[in-house]
């Protein structure tokens, strides 16, 4: 019985294929057939006629629209059918042998692409596309590309950045379209370092508030530099929340931040020392620099390890069309560019160098008799650029600089910053993009002292081998997530002393090295609810120090020093020295209240691993970098920002009031009288403090006309309470600034003539005097009381410079492809001698007594001249 059944039930089966088949190729069949109407004729008269044929055709007149049709003569059933879903009048499904006919819903597309400089084939960063009509739109991201999903129709796009030619083009989206648009750039200044938004309205709908851009092509006037030079870590001190000790000091402070806090990076490596010429100038070669960004507010969950500001300079990427050469030379250093197509459109190489000249020393320009050191720098930058596919790009980035002091005759020091990275730029679909980094970082100093008999060689090093990835997807144009993964092998060489040779009688000393992972996720998400802009996100970190190493034991309950020693821990090759963890939590509100007005506010968690050992009021290239360990915790910031930002006359004028608290967990500070050099226990020297940093920053720009510019003001307090020194008392930090104004303004005198000049106020910083004296044993003692118990004088300096561009045009009206300028600056107008620091020495005039003398970098008028070219 059950053979029989199963027999059957193989016969029905069969069957019902026959029939479905036979069904299936009979509505093919029926599809295949001509209509027996033409002409005009409405949707529904069409149905029903095509319905009387016996065709079985499922529609409902409740939900379709009665469109009027214009049908061909000879038009087939199924080209119908195609027409009415091609011209999105209706959505045409098969089922069951059923034609079904549904109201179109329309469809999502992304169309998504790479956005160019017309000239160099270089990706254009942070350029805003905006579909015409409509308030879809996004920005290039940081490689260049864009991504757009929107609904299925015809659209215009339009593509703006504020230094290049506007450009709209028309686009039919009816599938996922790759779309490669070139502009052209506008005919500027060539070389002008600028601040500048990327879009005229960027200030108001960025969601990341507390960010400064830097363009080396901008057209907003000369900014004056010392000795005539472009550089852009300066040109940053010139906006509010960022400011550097002094004329002769290394490293910038932001927002009440050490200058240690700044995570400066380099294509996405870390450099350890921005600094040449004594702080005066960055190591970032303006020839070689394509964009810099600061953030100093809101930082992204995607960067960490540095809890005060991000400082992000990318590289150009190299001219893929044809080879260019600029440069230029002034009374300090020379550079030079040259890039051009390795395989033309599709790969490019940049070289760029730069070498300082004259053996310059600021005893050249100093007013007291106090001598300095002379100093040579050069820097190297090297980059290459392949575009596998539409999908791929393939970068490999390389910068090495060096620095030469010597003192004297006797003394020599040499640092410097070295960096390969290789990234890899990769879209997975049209919404989901990539960005792949492996890069090794150093830094290194030398020193060489040849005075006899105690002749030595000292080094250090810091190297970073890193590697992370980062993912970005597109939801749709409101909604946008970003996650990815990172670590960082951190290799550190605090210090080792060692003889010359062998008639040096110098005692060998080397601090143990330092090795650890650090590691980091980060998801985060920016959306749009209308008017209301979040971006939100978490990064979790952690260290791991491993050893080998050797971890001191001190006595509990008493203060960490050489004499509470009890015992040591040996730890062998990959033992777990210590873990550290922190959570991250980042979030920012954009309430666009209309085109020209925004609040914003922001809440940032970092925390930082790695720190600068210093105790000097300047940070000097000897100085040593440490992990947290057992006795070092991490030091962690919350950041909280409220501003205001107002745009006037169609953008012209860009005005913003934001305020800004900090505080700061477990910042390093130092006991009275440390000993930083070659100490094994480095911990029984350092002291941590809770640090607070507030303030209200000012800033107005004009934008365009021939006057441009803008003002800036901050008004801050930067202080800290160490309960060793100064109880429960706050006590100013050695950076803290009350005031600090910043102008600067240019005006096109005539199309080839140009002036600008830039003022700069600030408060004296806080030093430490004596508040009595006492004699011992015929020496004349200083006694202190508080530390930044007083301040030096106010700081202030006028500087004026003048451009003068060569021909623009030829004699028959063609513009000339080479291009040239001189500037003519004057650096501190009125000789102000701004007082760096005091200093004490015996009176000439009344021996046995101490005298207060003030140190000042510059006494001096300082003119310079500088020679650019592009050709």
């Amino acid at each position: 019985m059950f053979i029989a059944f199963k027999s059957t039930l193989r016969k029905i089966l069969t069957l019902a294929l026959l029939l479905g088949a036979t069904t299936i190729h009979a509505q093919q069949n029926a599809l295949e057939g001509n209509l027996i109407f033409w002409g005009e004729i409405s949707l529904f008269e069409s149905l029903d006629s095509l319905r009387s044929t016996g065709i079985p055709i499922a529609y409902s007149s409740d939900k379709l629209t009665n469109q009027n049709l214009s049908i061909e003569k000879g038009l087939s059933i199924k080209s119908f059918f195609d027409l009415l879903e091609d011209e999105l009048i209706a959505d045409i499904s098969y089922d069951d042998g059923q034609v079904i006919v549904s109201p179109h819903i329309p469809k999502n597309y992304t169309v998504h692409g790479v956005l160019k400089n017309t000239e160099s084939g270089e990706h254009i960063i942070g350029a805003t596309v905006q579909v015409e009509g409509t308030t879809f739109g996004t920005t290039t991201n940081g490689y260049g590309y864009y991504t757009l999903t929107i609904k299925e129709g015809d659209y215009r796009l339009k593509f703006s950045h504020i230094n290049y030619e506007q450009r709209q083009t028309e686009i039919s989206l009816f599938r996922n379209t790759y779309l490669d648009i070139s502009i052209s750039p506008k005919i500027t200044q060539l070389d002008e370092v600028e601040v500048t938004s990327i879009a005229n309205d960027v200030n108001i709908t960025e969601n990341i508030p507390s960010i400064d851009r830097i363009s080396i092509s901008g057209a907003d006037g000369q900014i004056p530099y010392f000795l005539g030079e472009v550089d852009v870590i300066q040109n940053a001190l010139l906006k509010p929340g960022i400011r550097a000790i002094g004329e002769d000091a290394s490293g910038i402070h932001v927002r009440g931040g050490g200058v240690d806090q700044n995570l400066t990076l380099l294509d996405e490596a870390t450099i350890y020392n921005p600094n040449h010429f004594y702080g005066l100038i960055s190591v970032f070669n303006p020839e070689a620099v394509n964009n810099v960004r600061i953030l100093k507010g809101y930082i992204p969950p995607s960067y960490g390890g540095r809890t005060s500001s991000v400082i992000e300079v990318r590289q150009k990427e190299g001219n893929v069309n044809q080879t260019r050469v600029s440069g230029g030379i002034g009374i300090l250093s020379a550079r030079a560019l040259v890039e051009g197509p390795i395989h033309e459109g599709k790969s490019s190489f940049l070289i760029s160098g730069r070498q300082s000249l004259l053996n310059l020393s600021l005893d050249d320009f100093a007013s007291t008799s106090v001598r300095r050191n002379r100093i040579r720098f050069q820097d190297l930058n090297v980059k290459l650029n392949f575009k596998y596919s539409r999908n791929s790009t393939y970068y490999l980035s390389g910068y090495i600089g060096n620095d030469r002091n010597l003192a004297g005759l006797n003394s020599t020091r040499n640092w410097g910053n070295r960096m390969l990275n290789f990234r890899w730029n990769y879209l997975f679909s049209p919404r989901l993009f990539s960005n792949i980094s492996v890069f090794v970082s150093e830094y290194n100093y030398r020193i060489e002292n040849t005075d006899v008999p105690g002749a030595f060689v000292g080094r250090s090093k810091i190297a970073d081998y890193s590697a992370k990835m980062n993912l970005t997807y597109v939801i749709n144009p409101n909604n946008e997530v970003s996650f990815g993964f990172g670590t960082v092998y951190h290799r550190l060489a605090p210090g080792s002393r060692e003889p010359l040779d062998q008639n040096a009688n110098t005692n060998k000393i080397k601090l143990e090295d330092e090795q650890g992972f650090e590691s980091a996720f980060h998801i985060g998400q920016e959306t749009k609810l209308g008017q209301l802009a979040i971006s939100y996100g978490l990064r979790v970190s952690t260290l791991h120090t491993i050893g080998p190493g050797t971890v001191f034991q001190y006595r509990d309950g008493v203060p960490t020093a050489d004499s509470t020693v009890i015992d040591t821990v040996n730890y062998k090759y990959l033992d777990l020295i210590n873990r550290d963890f922190n959570l991250e939590p980042r979030m920012s509100l954009n309430w666009q209240l209309n085109n020209s007005t925004a609040l914003k506010t922001s809440f940032t968690r970092t925390a930082q691993y790695l720190h600068l050992i210093s105790n000097t009021i300047s940070p000097s290239p000897t100085d040593i970098w440490k992990l947290s360990d057992t006795y070092i915790p991490p030091t962690t910031t919350n950041q909280y920002t409220l501003g205001f930002y107002k745009n006037l006359n169609d953008n012209m004028w860009e005005l913003s009031a934001e305020v800004y608290f900090k505080d700061i967990a477990d910042n390093i500070q130092y006991k009275n009288g440390a000993d930083l050099v070659f100490n094994e226990n480095i911990e029984t020297e350092l002291l941590f403090s809770e640090a607070r940093a507030y303030g209200l920053e000012l800033y107005a720009r004009k934008k365009a006309g021939r006057l441009k510019g803008w003002i800036s003001y901050t008004l801050s307090r930067s202080e800290s309470r160490i309960p060793e020194i100064n109880g429960e008392r706050y006590v100013v930090e050695n950076h803290d600034k009350t005031h600090d104004l910043s102008t600067s303004w240019s005006m096109q005198l005539s199309p080839r003539l140009s002036a600008s000049a830039n003022f700069v106020f600030n408060t004296g910083i806080p030093v430490t005097l004596p508040t009595d004296k006492y004699v011992f044993e015929g020496n004349l003692i200083p006694h202190f009381g508080l530390r930044n118990n007083a301040r030096l004088p106010n700081y202030h300096r006028l500087d004026l410079s003048v451009k003068w561009e060569g021909k623009k045009y030829k004699k028959d009206g063609s513009r000339r492809k080479n291009e040239d300028y001189w500037i003519f600056t004057i650096y501190n107008v009125y000789a102000r001698q701004n007082a760096y620091s005091y200093f004490y020495r015996e009176s000439p005039i009344d021996p046995g007594t101490a005298q207060v003398v003030k140190y000042s970098i510059f006494g001096t008028i300082i003119p310079a001249v500088t020679y650019n070219f592009r050709f």
